[in-house]
């Protein structure tokens, strides 16, 4: 059975540090205003847990998709993070691990088995009467062949499904690790869906976030491959790499906007 934790309707009590209750940001329930979207690859256990829960409280993200979520991770994130994220769908399990953590109820959740062993995480949030459709994804890296560096038949089967989920006609915020440059052809794909980098279109620098160590070695990192894809309902109005939690990647985040 895969670990799994899921909070929802999270009711008050005592908490890590003496805070009692639930603590949301004020205004920002039933807010149509502007929001802040996180994704983080998490490093299959490379981001120490209790240094990782601090990163994720300090950020100000109020939507976080994580990836390769290891169950040690995982419960740190549950207790100690519940009283600004209320809820959480966590799913520890290492490489295919992921998470969503949202300051605004979390109506439906799902496993999306789009690949084997790697299954992508999805979710609709409530927001102000509105449903944010969120999409976790992390496709492999692609394998060195005799004409070149591609992905698996397996890994672009899991994209096009993927793309498939985020271009349904519901207002869509697609996250994660995509293994991918934006010079490579699925990049272009989901462009040519009418799908928008937050980065591309509201970043500023290079946004590179990979890898950022070796092990514990520190490095530079020298890649853009961690996204943040909306949908033509909200907008990106800023974008930024955020600060290092001890993953061997960085995470990304975007302030976003509703379109009327």
């Amino acid at each position: 059975m895969r670990p799994y934790i899921q909070i929802i309707n999270y009711s008050p009590e005592w908490l890590p540090g003496g805070r009692v209750g639930l603590t949301v940001r004020p205004g920002i329930i039933g807010d149509m205003g502007d929001f802040t979207v996180m994704t983080y690859n998490v490093g299959n256990g490379l981001a120490p847990p209790l240094l990782l829960a601090r990163a994720l409280r300090e950020s100000g993200a109020d939507i976080i998709g994580l990836e390769e979520l290891m169950t040690e991770q995982a419960g740190a994130i549950q207790q100690h993070l519940r009283d600004i994220y209320p809820h959480q769908i966590l799913y520890g399990m290492g490489i295919p691990g992921k998470g969503i953590l949202s300051r605004y109820p979390i109506v439906a959740s799902t496993q999306l088995e789009l690949h084997p062993e790697r299954p992508d995480l999805h979710g609709f949030i409530e927001m102000g009467g509105r449903e944010l459709q969120i999409i976790v994804a992390h496709p492999p890296p692609p394998r060195l062949h005799r004409t070149g560096i591609h992905p698996t038949k397996e890994a672009r089967q899991q994209f096009e499904m993927l793309l498939q989920a985020a271009v349904s006609g519901e207002p869509t915020i697609l996250l994660g690790d995509f293994n991918m440059g934006d010079r490579q052809a699925q990049y272009s794909i989901l462009k040519a869906a009418a799908l928008s980098d937050a980065f591309r279109e509201a970043g500023v620098g290079s946004g590179v976030t990979f890898p950022r160590r070796r092990g514990r070695v520190r490095l530079v990192p020298m890649v853009r491959i961690d996204y943040i894809w909306y949908t033509q309902h909200v907008r990106a109005t800023r974008a930024w790499v955020g600060a290092d939690a001890g993953s061997d990647h960085l995470p990304v985040m975007a302030e976003m906007v509703w379109q009327e």
